[in-house]
């Protein structure tokens, strides 16, 4: 076997790679170390792990087992390789062997991680002899729908699939997996620490939903999850599942010796330099795995070996998720036989694929945490093989603090995994999912939402996101299959992306990106391929994109604005406050730039109208004394410039707290925040919300100003670059910056300088005197005319003269709900006029073409009641233009479905005149507040125990018989329903509905 360090010598020697080396180092290697679970195993156990070629347990797996033996929940946060599985399938079998019917769920974050899992399970269980669909199935996007009904009718031992399949496939279907949760003994959760943010906020209510529905069904699941090496394991699990559990972190695996070797290229690419290093490890016969940060990368990484290493690159293959699973499988043979020397991939082989006999492990740049860093570079030097880590640092401020600091590096300070399950758009969409799936009662929602959970209901009720049932404590959701619309790696609404022509969807954006990204003009990488938006359509929420090729890539500029709506924990920072609290976001984007790849030279400028994008979010803030500006600009430094790139760099090197990356942080400087007073540095979560970053980032904000002080000061630049100051995000295109100004602004806020009163200038003329150097973007205006969409109505029949209104009418002629006050007592002395108001046409939607030409339909008949003296009043065709004054005159017009189809078939006569009538729509109200429409015969029958006297098909024959009387009879029946539901919801603050599945429950109203 080729020797690695031998290997590393020859690396050091080559001048186009030893040239750019900052380090290199030994991590020593780990002895082994075992033990045996108090109480032993069961014989099934052992014969397990021998089919799995295992003689003995690790000490963490002996400890494992035995707290899982006690039925504790727990978490083992170990290394790469250390048998984390094992564990898993150990305490499964325990449970089996008390109940031979206890089945397992196994979550993985990733399919192909799922699939990989699957042999080893089922060599495992073959010792108790089940055959392999007995022992385990996989049931995820990728399963036939006909092994699916299989899996569902007799479910394996262990059941393995990933978050997203769990939400929207098992869980709302939990009625035909009864078998299957009553007999759930474990929860197997691999890759915890992937879990983080907003996907690990969604993921946390999704097992709150399996463990409530689990329970209900009789079982009572523990939880055994596997994550690599993470800062304050405890607090992270317990966060995640909502369970108290044991954490099991000293590792009993053994690792032999491994060379780690920095590289930070200057005047050169760094992924020419990765390409020559992942050369010469193959060339050495050394098997090699590159990780890179984009498919974007592994391919050209491809390229460019096959241009540069022809002998070499076929030996080599590039590896990511968007390939067929048949392909990665075929990838991974090739590389567990020897075919293949190395492979080049982003994530998709990160998360646990045991690839195998690896030596070479090549980061194409910091992975932007140490608990990823390690487990890749873990990919290889498995056993007794010695490895040789090369990370290969980007032009990144993150980057280069890490090659700067090596230290860090080995330190074992790895970051917190941060996610905030109490986000409340997060949290009010998974409460409605728990609510279509079983009805909530007080104590489901304690089990979904802790001691918060019934508070959150009842505000959920009120906004009419849940019903509560009539006369009792319980609620559900009218919503059918609302998981459909929660995304599990996005807060709030998303976009989708359409390629253009077949409108095939490619993928969903998030709202908070959908401008900044998928903007028109845009080009948007999506699959490896690079996209150009050609159509942003806002109201469909559709983003059509079309193949590119260019050289050049989009940025856009844009405004913000932070408003601070509530300050939080705050405490002393140098001479100034660090504050925590809730804030409001809008940022405007002004426009974007396109800008050449290679050199990033701006090409040109165009401007975009878009709305503002305002969000509540958290954030923490530097507050500096009010003379810090004009202390700066008595040194010459540019304050707005001086902040704006502490702001950077404090986001850049923000990782080092908590598993992130740039797109989950947002930041603003100010030299004068209205609020505060003073200067202002602002780091925000960048989801609705928040996700908990904000707050970690408060706990530790001293050690993150120093470290961004240390970053900013060693760079070796002059006046910024993307290694220190420069964000690739950057709104203002990275001006103002001013590096030798954000040096002092943090001595001033760490105390390690002191503002000298007698040379600081005056604040106002200072910022007036910079000013005019801040970047001002371009700014856009405007808006479209409103077209009128009146249109001609035709020549509607014309009803025979024997069929005229009687044109009388009184509401007590009419049924009243009991116990509801009259609608003259209902009404305040203040509200002047109200009118209850219906129309029946002479047309249907099939007679004129489409329900896109209401306004086509005609008026056969329609009734006006007017509230406080009970008259009704009716109005033909030839009667429309008066009907329409006595809307516009009244100061409230009630109706059910008006403004969608009424006053629409009105606008066919009058115009754009009838868009004056102050109208308030039944049905409209109700679908705004609950999500979903209910007819007025619906409405009326529940809640008044009455039925409408006919119906529109009904009305359209009459038209057709002349019997106009009989329409004036029906349409005033109408208007006395709308007129008794209006009147019941005010009285009440409710009307009754019920669900598709029966449920009778109170749609709240407030009329």
């Amino acid at each position: 076997m080729a020797d690695v360090k031998r290997l590393l010598e020859s690396l050091l020697a080559d001048p186009r790679i030893g040239e750019h080396a900052v380090y290199q180092g030994l991590e020593p290697a780990r002895q082994a170390a075992y033990g045996v679970p108090a109480g032993g195993l069961p014989s099934s156990s052992l014969v397990g792990m021998a089919a799995l070629g295992v003689e003995r347990l690790y000490s963490h797996q002996a400890e494992a087992a035995e707290l899982a033996a006690k039925g504790e929940n727990l978490l083992l946060a170990t290394p790469t390789a250390s048998g984390k599985t094992l564990a898993f399938l150990l305490a499964l079998d325990r449970a089996r062997q008390a109940d031979p019917d206890a089945r397992g769920l196994f979550l993985y974050p990733l399919k192909a991680l799922a699939r990989d899992q699957l042999a080893t399970i089922q060599r495992f269980f073959a010792a108790a002899d089940l055959t392999p669909e007995q022992a385990a199935a996989v049931y995820d996007g990728d399963t036939p729908q006909a092994l699916r009904r299989r899996i569902r009718r007799l479910p394996p031992a262990v059941l393995v699939t990933n978050p997203d399949m769990l939400h929207l496939g098992i869980i709302p279907s939990h009625d035909a997996w009864a078998g299957f949760l009553s007999k759930l003994a474990w929860i197997a959760v691999d890759e915890a620490h992937v879990y983080r943010g907003v996907f690990g906020a969604h993921v946390h209510h999704v097992l709150r939903r399996l463990l409530r529905l689990a329970r209900d069904y009789g079982a009572d699941p523990r939880i055994v999850a596997g994550s690599a090496t993470i800062g304050e394991p405890e607090a992270f699990i317990e966060t995640l599942t909502g369970e108290p559990c044991r954490v099991v972190r000293e590792s009993g695996a053994g690792a032999a010796a491994r060379h780690v070797l920095f590289l930070r290229p200057d005047a050169v690419s760094p992924y020419t330099v990765a390409t020559r290093v992942v050369a010469r490890a193959v060339e050495a016969g050394h098997r090699t795995i590159a990780f890179t940060k984009a498919r974007r990368i592994t391919e050209l990484m491809q390229r460019w070996l096959a241009e540069g290493f022809p002998q070499v690159a076929r030996r080599v293959a590039s590896y990511r998720s968007g390939y067929l699973p048949e392909e990665r499988r075929r990838i991974e043979q090739r590389l567990f036989s020897g075919q293949l020397g190395g492979v080049i991939s982003t994530s998709a082989l990160e998360a646990g694929i045991d690839v195998g006999g690896l030596d070479v492990c090549v980061l194409v740049g910091y992975p932007g945490s140490l608990a990823t860093a390690w487990q890749r570079i873990g990919r290889a030097g498995r056993g007794a093989r010695r490895s040789l880590a090369v990370l290969v640092a980007l032009p990144d401020a993150l980057d280069h603090f890490v090659v700067r600091h090596p230290e860090h590096f080995f330190s074992g300070e790895f970051e917190r995994v941060v996610l905030d399950p109490q986000n409340d758009t997060i949290a009010d969409a998974h409460f409605q999912a728990a609510a279509s799936e079983r009805s909530l009662d007080v104590a489901a929602a304690r089990t979904l939402g802790g001691e918060a959970g019934p508070e959150r209901v009842l505000r959920l009720e009120q906004e009419g996101k849940l019903i509560r049932a009539h006369e009792e404590e319980r609620w559900f959701s009218l919503r059918r299959r609302p998981q459909r619309e929660i995304h599990l790696r996005s807060a709030g609404q998303t976009y989708r992306l359409l390629r253009a022509g077949d409108e095939r969807l490619l993928g969903t954006l998030e709202e908070g990106r959908a401008w900044h990204e998928g903007h028109p003009g845009a080009i948007y990488l999506h699959g490896g391929q690079t996209w150009q938006v050609i159509d942003f359509d806002e109201e469909k929420r559709e983003i059509h994109l079309e193949s590119a090729s260019v050289d050049y890539f989009t940025q856009v500029f844009a405004r913000k604005e932070t408003e601070i709506l509530e300050r939080g924990e705050e405490r002393p920072l140098g001479p100034g406050r660090v504050v925590w609290g809730r804030l409001k976001v809008t940022t405007q984007v002004e426009g974007y730039s396109r800008r050449r790849i290679f050199g990033q030279e701006e090409i040109s400028r165009h401007v975009l109208e878009a709305p503002p994008q305002v969000m509540e979010t958290v954030g923490f803030w530097f507050e500096a004394p009010e003379n810090l500006a004009g202390h700066l600009v008595g040194r010459d430094f540019h304050p707005v410039g001086a902040l704006h790139a502490v702001e950077h760099a404090a986001i850049g090197l923000f990782p080092l707290l908590a598993l992130c990356d740039r797109w989950d942080l947002g930041g603003i400087s100010y030299a004068q925040h209205p609020q505060v007073g003073g200067p202002a540095v602002f780091v925000y979560d960048a989801w609705p919300g928040g996700v908990g970053l904000a707050r970690a980032g408060f706990r530790r904000a001293q050690e993150l100003f120093e470290r961004t002080r240390t970053l900013v000061a060693e760079c070796e630049c002059e006046g910024g670059c993307p290694a220190c100051v420069y964000s690739p995000k950057c709104g203002s295109g990275n001006h103002p910056l001013d590096k030798q100004g954000a040096v002092e602004v943090l001595d001033v806020m760490l105390g390690r300088s002191v503002i000298d009163p007698s040379r600081v200038a005056d604040p106002t003329a200072a910022l007036a005197a910079h000013r005019r150097v801040v970047h001002a973007g371009v700014r856009g205006g405007g808006a479209l005319e409103v077209e009128s969409c009146a249109a001609e109505a035709g020549e509607p029949p014309v009803p025979p003269a024997e069929a005229a209104p009687d044109g009388g009418g009184r509401l007590e002629d009419h049924p009243w709900p009991e116990g509801v006050p009259s609608l003259g007592e209902l009404l305040g002395p203040d509200e002047g006029r109200w009118l209850f108001f219906d129309i029946e046409t002479l047309r249907s939607a099939e007679d004129v073409g489409g329900w896109g030409k209401i306004d086509r339909m005609g008026c056969a008949l329609a009734v006006c009641l007017d509230a406080r003296s009970g008259e009704l009043r009716s109005y033909f065709e030839s009667d429309v233009s008066r009907l329409v004054d006595e809307l516009l005159a009244a100061d409230r017009v009630v109706g059910f479905n008006s403004e969608r189809f009424d006053l629409t078939v009105l606008e066919g006569y009058e115009g754009s005149r009838v868009r004056g009538v102050c109208s308030l729509d039944l049905l409209a109200e109700i679908k705004q507040r609950v999500g979903r429409r209910f007819s007025l015969a619906h409405l009326a029958e529940q809640t008044l125990g009455a039925s409408k006297t006919a119906d529109g098909l009904q009305s359209l024959e009459w038209v057709k018989q002349g019997r106009y009387d009989l329409i004036e009879k029906y349409c005033r029946a109408d208007v006395a329903l709308t007129a008794a539901l209006w009147a019941y919801g005010r009285h009440h603050g409710y009307l009754l509905c019920r669900s598709r599945d029966g449920h009778l429950g109170r749609v709240p109203v407030r009329w």
